[in-house]
This record gives C-alpha cells, structure tokens and sequence, in this order.
C-alpha cells in the first residue's frame, strides 16, 4: 500500500506527513521546513517538491493550508488558489482538500469556495482527536499560533470557524514558540526591582525567551531572528536586553533572566485564559491533550487553567511529533473520508 501524504502549508513553515493503515500495520513519517511564504512565493512548488522527494511515493494527496493569510496575497481567495496552484505541480493523480467543517472536497469545489478550506488544520487535528476520544480540550502551540479546540461526545465542538472567529471566541490565539514579537506579548519587564516598558520594535521574539530559559534549543529556532544573527543563548539574551533599549553592557545576566521568565509567564498566561474560556464549556473537567513546537507552553497552560493535560502522540498511540495537522489530514483520508 502506497499510503497518503498530508500536507500542511503554512506560511512560515511547510509540514508533510506519509502515512500508512493496512490493519495492524500503520506507518508515519513526517518533514517539515521552515519557509516564509510572503518572502518567495514564488518558490513553494520547489519547496513542495522537494518535500515529497524526501517521502515515499503516495497516490492520494490530503491538504490543509494557513499560508492564505500571508500579506503575499490580497486575499485569502487568491492566496488558496496559489497554494492549490502549487500542490498541482506535484502532479498527485487523487487530491483532496479539507475543510472548517470537516470534511474532503476536491480541489475544484476548493477552489470554488475558498474560505471553507482556508485555515482548516487545526479542524483536521481536532477531527483525529474526536475519533479516538469522547472529551478533551486540544492545545497546539506552534512557532506563531495556538489553537484551542473542545471536543466533546467525540465531536469537534468549536464556536469558530474562520480566524476571525476563531479569534473572537477565543480558540485562536495568536502566540505561539518562536515568531511572536517579545513586544505584542508584553507592555513592560522586571528591571531592578522596577517595571520597565518595552519598546514597540521587533528587537527580540519569544525565540529568544525559550532559548535563554532552556525550553527550546537553538535548532529548535527554526525562523530568522530579529537581528539576522544564531538563535543561540549569548545572541538570544542581547536582543532580549533591547526589549527595554538596553544592551549586554548595561545589563547582567540575571536582569536578562528575570526578563525573559516574566514573558514567558505572561504567555502562559494568554493562551491559560483561552484553556479555561475554552474548557468552561464543557459539562464536566476534561483533560488536555497538547501538541506542537510550544507543548512545553501548553502544559504550563493548561495546569495554570485547572487541567490535567497529557501529549497529544501519547494519548492517542500516534506519532504526529511537530506535524500533527499533517498527520492527521493524512489519517483522516486513510481512514476513510
């Protein structure tokens, strides 16, 4: 069996899974690759090419996609229908695309309506826990968002469809492990035994903060930093130091420390406020199955919200690592859409 390959287009990052159901024998594999959309669009069928030279072959082709929202494209039907434009270059002879709503259509009815598959991995994710689970609260933290999903009775239960929405309802939240500017998650930091306002510049990313706090390796970084220069900690804490207009030779390392823990606790707090909002509706306590670069996030966040919380792989017996949208999509169709 030749299996499905998923793919989860975004605009930062582009993520494939191949996966394989045959009974007791099931296989996943996934890659994933940083790639700003908005920076060279023109690039991303060479992107997804060689992506899926890096899998084994598969005759059916499952997508979901968020890379429509780049500022690349005017709109989010025009940015669908470049994104769909590439994945058709892969010359897959059985394509589907997935939907808000939760199902397959094919890439003309895509096409046709665009705003139906825009922005749907987090459905997709959502779609894979309902099957295995009755009850839970999914949490997947990537590099830029956070999706908050109740699933209940084993349904996707989401008062949200669209990012604006989603966004109003408080299941998306936009932050994430990497790429949110220090300055849209903080207004001020601890300096000597005072609070300091930030600068409203990009000097320093929440990159920066789980590099120096040890929740993320410099590998994980996989996104330009600020300054252009490593991701690594002696870098990470000089642009953290400009958050408040200050360099290394102002600031020693406890200053840089005491800063980077009151972002990251701030953060636990926004995507903590979404769990519990989130939560709130459901009947009884659920557990929090969490996911993504930012997992580490998610736990704090769902602990903080009153939840027990497990991985999201561990739960449901399926290694989805970094790419759980992708997997599932993937899934979903191999299972039978």
């Amino acid at each position: 069996m030749r299996g499905v390959i998923g793919w989860d287009i975004g605009g930062a990052n582009v993520k494939a899974a191949h996966v394989v159901l045959l009974g007791d024998h099931r296989t996943v594999r996934t890659v994933s690759r940083p790639f700003e959309i908005w920076k060279a669009k023109a690039a991303l069928p060479e992107v997804l090419l060689g992506i899926a030279a890096d899998l084994p072959p598969a005759a059916t082709t499952a997508v979901t996609m968020t890379a429509e929202l780049s500022d690349a494209f005017q709109t989010k039907r025009e940015g669908v229908g470049f994104v769909l434009d590439a994945v058709h270059r892969l010359a897959a002879p059985d394509t589907w695309v997935f939907t808000t709503e939760g199902a397959f259509v094919d890439e003309a009815t895509a096409r046709a309506q665009p705003l139906a598959v825009a922005a749907s991995n987090w459905m997709a994710t959502a779609a894979l826990v309902a099957r295995h689970v009755g009850d839970a609260l999914v949490i997947d933290v990537g590099s830029t968002t956070t999706d908050v999903t109740l699933i209940r009775a084993g349904r996707v239960d989401a008062l949200g469809r669209t990012d604006p929405e989603r966004l109003v309802a408080g299941e998306l939240v936009y932050t994430g492990a990497v790429r949110t500017n220090v300055a849209a998650i903080v207004r001020r930091v601890p300096l000597w035994g005072r609070w300091c306002p930030v600068a409203s510049e990009c000097f320093a990313q929440s990159g920066d903060v789980h590099v120096l706090l040890g929740s993320l390796s410099p590998t994980d970084y996989a996104a330009p930093t600020p300054d252009g220069r490593p991701s690594s900690e002696p870098f990470a804490a000089e642009r953290l130091a400009r958050v408040a207009c200050a360099d290394r030779d102002m600031l020693g390392p406890d200053d840089v420390l005491a800063m980077a823990r009151a972002v990251a606790d701030t953060q636990v707090g926004q995507i903590a406020a979404a769990v519990a909002r989130t939560a709130g509706r459901a009947r009884r306590p659920v557990e929090a199955l969490v996911t993504g670069l930012g997992s580490f996030l998610g736990h704090r966040a769902a602990a903080r919200a009153g939840l027990s919380s497990r991985d999201l792989a561990t739960a449901l017996a399926i290694p989805v690592g970094l790419a759980a949208p992708a997997v599932a999509v993937a899934w979903l169709l191999a299972a039978g859409r």
